[in-house]
């Protein structure tokens, strides 16, 4: 069988595997080229992604993260034993010390049967810290980390700008900068800092030869600003991928907004209000200006988003929020405490 999201896991269907970051994301590669990503992490549980779900199929349904089931974990458990199985065998019939594969592919096995260990098991939901993701293609802005400090006529600035004109392509499109507010609604409503600042604190860079730092007031994590491409056809559009923030203290999901101890610090308070609404889209216009510096000799233009991008930025946010209601609303009843006070304040802000 195909490896989907939307199947359950077997370990029959399951080539090989291969770890993608730190021992803890994983690209497992199908029997039919089909391709899955497994995601653990400390403290972004099972329950917290489905507490999330509701906001993530609002914002971008097609990015989609499932808790692995205990039956999906004893799958990938017989996968590992009969890769090992199987090296061992081959080994034998090869009467020799020589490895049958590379320390790479070892070294993937290792980490994902600790992986496996640490986060597989389940909570009483029945749902695990290891979730299974769709395998998409993706560009992110974290490539102007390879480039900060260096001078701009440094090679690694041509694949800088390669990826900066595919951002204004899509941004500057229907839809592109409207979305990037969506993506901010939602991160903001499950409490996602991993990305974009709510309190002015975005990232600080040295770019373009300036010999000062540029304090960044809304962009914070740039690897998680996202391009996705399409299904069909070469374009691309902004993403909600890596939503689940390890760190954020906004996803106790037995405590409400009137007993949260970070109740005052949730993120969505900043979406809320029109005034500190519209100054957070021109942060956020002002910061991609800055890090992408659209050159009208490069890029066609000098300004990102038109005529209106700050208005266009404060669309998405509204548009984003209406989404989130409408879809919490529908899962009202199977939703946490916590999620079901975020939605009534939500609903209650003008907007």
């Amino acid at each position: 069988m195909t490896l989907s999201i939307d199947q359950p896991l077997i370990a029959t269907d399951i080539l090989d595997v291969r770890e993608l970051k730190d021992g803890k994301i994983f690209l497992l590669m199908g029997r039919d080229d089909s391709r899955l990503v497994i995601k653990a992490e400390p403290q972004v549980t099972g329950d917290k992604i489905k507490a999330a779900a509701s906001t993530l199929k609002a914002i971008d349904p097609c990015v989609k993260m499932k808790p692995l089931l205990p039956a999906e974990i004893n799958a990938l458990k017989e996968f590992v034993q009969n890769w090992e199985k199987l090296v061992a065998t081959i080994k034998s019939a090869m009467k020799s010390d020589h490895e049958p594969v590379t320390e790479k592919e070892k070294q993937s096995i290792a980490k994902l049967k600790a992986a496996i260990q640490t986060y597989g098991s389940a909570s009483p939901s029945g749902r695990t810290d290891i979730a299974k993701m769709n395998f998409v293609q993706m560009t992110t802005l974290g490539v102007v980390l390879d480039v900060e400090g260096t001078a701009q006529d440094d090679g690694s600035w041509d694949e800088a700008r390669r990826t900066f004109a595919k951002f204004i392509k899509a941004l500057d499109k229907s839809g592109g900068l409207e979305k990037l507010g969506q993506i901010m609604a939602g991160d903001f409503f499950i409490g996602n800092l991993d990305r974009f600042s709510a309190d002015g604190s975005g990232i600080g860079l040295k770019l373009y030869g300036e010999t000062k730092i540029k304090k960044l007031k809304v962009l914070f994590n740039l690897n998680n600003i996202i391009l996705m491409k399409e299904a069909k056809g070469k374009s691309t559009r902004p993403s909600m991928l890596d939503y689940m923030d390890p760190n954020t203290q906004h996803l106790f999901l037995d405590n409400t907004l009137a007993n949260s101890p970070a109740a005052a610090d949730w993120p969505m308070r900043v979406l809320l209000n029109s005034t500190s609404r519209k100054k957070i889209a021109q942060d956020l216009i002002d910061d991609l200006n800055y890090v992408l510096r659209p050159e009208r000799n490069m890029f066609g233009t000098s300004k990102l988003g038109g005529r209106n991008p700050v208005g266009r930025v404060d669309d998405g946010i509204v548009a984003g929020i209406k989404a989130i209601i409408k879809s919490a609303e529908g899962r009202r009843a199977k939703l946490p405490p916590l999620m079901v006070s975020y939605l009534d304040a939500v609903k209650t802000a003008k907007l």
